[in-house]
Order: C-alpha cells, then sequence, then structure tokens
C-alpha cells in the first residue's frame, strides 16, 4: 500500500492524471479509477490521503460536490472538539414535533406523546454519524450557532472549501453548479483526517468518533465494501438521490493509516449499483499491493 500510494502522491491533479504526469502504480491506478468513472456514467471525485492528511492520490480530488451527509462526520468532529472547550457532551437540545424532518430513526424515538422530545449532545452527534439521523444534525447546527458556524469552523481549521449553507433536508438539492453545502475530496479527507488522527480532538474522543464510524452500517457496501478482510474501517456516507459518497478511515494489518473520499455525481446506476461503484475504486486502490 505504501508503494503504490507513495507512487500515487504526483495525482493530485483536479481530474485524473494522464500516463505524462505519473509514473509506475499510480498510473495504472488512474486508469482504473477513470475506467470505473467512465462506466459509472458520472463525475467520480477521489482523494486518499495519508494520516496526516497529505494528498496521496486524487482525480477530480479539487472539484467541488455536493456533501450530503458526509458533512455530519466532520459536524460530530465539532461536537467532540467543543468538549475540550468546557461544553458539556450532556447538553440538552430540546425539540417538538414540528422540528423533525425526514429519515431521523434516533430523534423521533426520543418524541413524547406531548409533542415534546430532548436529545443529548453527544447523542445526537452519534445518531448523526452511525443512523445519518437529519433531525439530530439540525439540533447539533441548531445549537452551534447554524450553517455559517460549521462553515466558519471548517475554515478555522484550515478548510477553506468545505461550506454548509443549509439544514436538512434541503442541503440535499445538488443543483447543477450550486456551490452552496459542498466540499472536495481533498478537503473533506484532509479534515476527517485531522479529527480521526490528528490532535484536533483528545485521544478518548477520537476513538468515540472512529468508533460511531465503524458501528455505522450505512456504508458496508461503499469503501468498506471494497476493502481485503482484516482491514480496519469505519465510514460516514452520504445520498442525495443525485449522489452517492463515502469517507472512511482504512488501517491496514500492518498499521499503515488513510483516509479515503469517494464522491459520485449524477451516476447512470443508482442504488446498490452506485455502491458497488464507490466499492470499486478501494478496491482499485488497494489491488495491486506489492
Amino acid at each position: 500500500m505504501r508503494m503504490l500510494l507513495a507512487a500515487a502522491l504526483l495525482a493530485t491533479s483536479a481530474c485524473a492524471t494522464s500516463p505524462r504526469e505519473a509514473t509506475g502504480d499510480s498510473v495504472i491506478l488512474a486508469k482504473a479509477v477513470t475506467a470505473i468513472e467512465r462506466r459509472s456514467g458520472g463525475r467520480l471525485g477521489v482523494a486518499v490521503t495519508d494520516a496526516r492528511g497529505a494528498l496521496l492520490f486524487g482525480h477530480r480530488a479539487d472539484e467541488r460536490f455536493a456533501m450530503c451527509s458526509t458533512f455530519k462526520l466532520l459536524l460530530a468532529g465539532q461536537v467532540l472538539a467543543r468538549a475540550a472547550d468546557g461544553v458539556s457532551l450532556r447538553t440538552p437540545l430540546p425539540f417538538t414535533h414540528a422540528d423533525l424532518v425526514t429519515y431521523s430513526p434516533g430523534t423521533e424515538k426520543l418524541l413524547g406523546a406531548n409533542g415534546h422530545g430532548e436529545q443529548r449532545l453527544s447523542f445526537a452527534a452519534r445518531d448523526a454519524v452511525v443512523l445519518s439521523d437529519n433531525t439530530a444534525a439540525n439540533l447539533i447546527l441548531a445549537h452551534i450557532g447554524g450553517p455559517s458556524a460549521f462553515t466558519a469552523e471548517a475554515h478555522r481549521r484550515g478548510d477553506r472549501v468545505t461550506r454548509l449553507d443549509r439544514n436538512e433536508p434541503t442541503l440535499n438539492e445538488n443543483a447543477p453548479r450550486d456551490v452552496r453545502d459542498t466540499t472536495s475530496p481533498a478537503a473533506i479527507a484532509k479534515s476527517a483526517a485531522g479529527y480521526v488522527y490528528g490532535d484536533w480532538l483528545a485521544a478518548a474522543h477520537r476513538e468515540t468518533l472512529r468508533g460511531w464510524m465503524i458501528e455505522s452500517e450505512t456504508g458496508l457496501k461503499r469503501i468498506r465494501g471494497g476493502l481485503p478482510q482484516g482491514w480496519v474501517a469505519g465510514d460516514k456516507t452520504g445520498t442525495c438521490g443525485t449522489a452517492y459518497n463515502d469517507v472512511a478511515f482504512v488501517e491496514e494489518p500492518g498499521g499503515a493509516k488513510y483516509m479515503i473520499a469517494v464522491y459520485l455525481d449524477r451516476p447512470a446506476v443508482k442504488g446498490d449499483e452506485a455502491s458497488a461503484v464507490i466499492a470499486d475504486v478501494a478496491r482499485a486502490v488497494v489491488q495491486d499491493l506489492p
């Protein structure tokens, strides 16, 4: 894996590298990803980074893609980071029936017969990652100051690309050429590495976030579906109807650690077939190991 990704370091342009821009395994990987994109019928963005967030391979890595629910990974990271500043993870987040939005499998169970309920900040963050609970994400956003506060924190961490402009579910619109609620594969992979492997979180909170990503089952057919047995991985998916995304930490049995971000925009395939495209990307990254 180290040889493959080190060779792929040159493959970091906005689009796939051409053979004259890279040599060895990076050419093989770039051709494989280009072929996968062509078969998908959509626009495919890929970024592979090391544990420090340094880009090792990219295909359309700097192009913008709708985040869909992948923003919830960074949102949960922001919640856990605030704990170091004294914000209690047990902070109550009250809500009413009017606050519930589509796909909120965790939060809706907390609604009382009187039309009122309450989430706790840490449980809302967990539900946002593990269940992709939309209301939980909205409650967190309201608590921290809205989408603009999310974006400001991403920028403060050095990510000047990722931006959130709306709440669930309107952030999933994914209108052509709309920069709202977008990121790039390279930007989100680097930010995710900061939370999962870097010093942005205390060690205990890093383990909490990793645990949530492993616990989530929404991405078992995406990046994790293309990994060999024995690898450790956890992820956060995003699906907008016209987009299929996944961001994962990936660890070899030997200990090497990576972040992989895959964004598939407007493919000709849907559902499990679109997830299989993402799995094929992960498989292409690891299949030519020496």
